[in-house]
């Protein structure tokens, strides 16, 4: 228990009313969390949530069993005080969401569909921490395909003290790009073009998925505009919506070839025929993040014809392990393309390999291997390959406040200005 928390609850015995409001304006004056100093590199996090509601959990990666969907508060009796602590580095950024009346609480964490249902229903029990201003529009949203939100609903950024400072994605730039959404064969393709987009010349090409998150979720758009010409350069980018909900993108994104030649052939046409970018493979990257990394690096060893730079965003480079013949994966192992990459010819690629320092502990889905191995893994295979990595650990989760400062980094990586 925090030392506040130790005081309020001394302080409720005497005076619960008095005490839960000077513990609200507490709250209030931290903007977020309470964070209590305890080494050099280490802070205590202290959740709190102030209501009557029967039970209220956290959806947070900063516990030790960092895969759970979700980890039940305690109440302090006789008060409508909710607390979860967590000892946490002091320099992460990363999100977190109130939950009330917990569906996750016995759910079958082997079974995506129904762990899909139940993200999509718990939608209206997930609230932002209504003191903390940072917050990003809700990724449950974006699978439910919505792309408005109650405010209430969006996910809270965490950023600790000695978190990176960056204003890419608040800043006011001064000058915008263009966003322009197109149709390719009933998906959506949002096309950004920099500021200063010129016909005669041939701009890089960045070719994102999970498309639809990036303006709405991580407010990229804005980054470019912040950073193209000056850190990264200029570049067109188009962003690959998902399409046919949460079991579309798992099909999609889980090494498949059709849609390596939808993304090689299709959106590649697509794009040379309406805008001006590089007939070099060498400029045109493929980026994604989660299982759009997976997919990212497939791709790429599947058409290096067609992309010669792989972005790869905390990739689920886990994937692999099939439990059953009706299961998700390709056979008995975890890693499945990382053991492809050991064994084909080295091609003309390069890569920035990314994950979270919070990404720990395996799951069902990949038993004995987590996020940060499998892509610490997968960076040590390709440099003995010979292929040029640069791998870097994100101080942060599996989430779009971490996602969104890796891919800004890695493009200024593989595209510097």
């Amino acid at each position: 228990m925090s030392d506040r928390i130790a005081q309020f609850t001394a302080e409720a015995e005497q005076d619960p009313t008095a005490a839960v409001e000077r513990l609200r304006a507490d709250l209030v004056a931290s903007g977020g969390p309470l964070v209590q100093r305890l080494t050099e590199a280490t802070v205590r996090v202290t959740f709190v949530w102030i209501g009557p509601e029967r039970q209220v959990s956290v959806r947070a990666q900063v516990f030790e069993d960092a895969n759970a969907l979700s980890h039940p508060m305690r109440q302090v009796p006789g008060t409508p005080v909710w607390h979860l602590d967590a000892v946490v580095a002091s320099d992460v950024v990363t999100t977190y969401q109130f939950l009330v009346d917990d569906p996750f609480a016995d759910a079958d964490h082997t079974d995506l569909a129904e762990l899909g249902r139940l993200m999509v229903r718990a939608r209206a029990r997930t609230f932002a921490d209504p003191v903390n201003p940072h917050a990003l529009f809700p990724q449950l949203a974006v699978v439910a395909g919505e792309s408005t939100a109650d405010r209430r609903h969006w996910d809270s950024e965490l950023r600790l003290p000695d978190a990176e400072a960056v204003d890419w994605f608040d800043a006011e730039p001064a000058d915008r790009g263009t966003l322009t959404a197109h149709d390719l064969h009933g998906r959506t393709i949002t096309v950004y073009t920099p500021p200063g987009y010129r016909e005669d010349r041939a701009h890089p090409l960045v070719v994102l998925l999970d498309g639809e998150c990036w303006p709405l979720v991580a407010r990229l758009d804005t980054a470019l505009d912040n950073l193209m010409g000056r850190e990264i350069e200029p570049a067109v980018v188009a962003m690959v919506h998902n399409k046919g909900g949460m079991a579309g993108r798992m099909a999609d994104l889980s090494c498949e070839p059709a849609f390596a030649t939808y993304l090689a052939e299709d959106v590649l046409v697509f794009v040379r025929a309406r805008y001006s970018v590089s007939d070099d493979t060498s400029r045109v990257v493929l980026a994604g993040n989660s299982l759009g990394g997976l997919a990212a690096a497939h791709t790429a060893l599947e058409r290096p014809d067609a992309f010669g730079a792989v972005l790869s965003c905390s990739g689920s480079h886990w994937w692999g392990y099939r439990p059953d013949e009706s299961g998700w994966g390709k056979d008995s192992e975890p890693e499945w393309l990382t053991r492809q990459y050991a064994r084909a010819p080295l091609l003309p690629l390069r890569f920035w390999v990314d994950v979270g320092s919070l990404e720990t502990g395996s799951s069902p889905l990949s038993p004995g291997v987590d996020q940060r191995a499998a892509n610490r893994h997968l960076r040590t295979v390709l440099r003995a390959r010979g292929y040029p990595v640069t791998y870097h650990e994100a101080a942060g989760g599996h989430d779009f406040a971490t996602f969104r400062r890796s891919v800004v980094k890695g493009l200024r990586a593989l595209l510097p200005a």
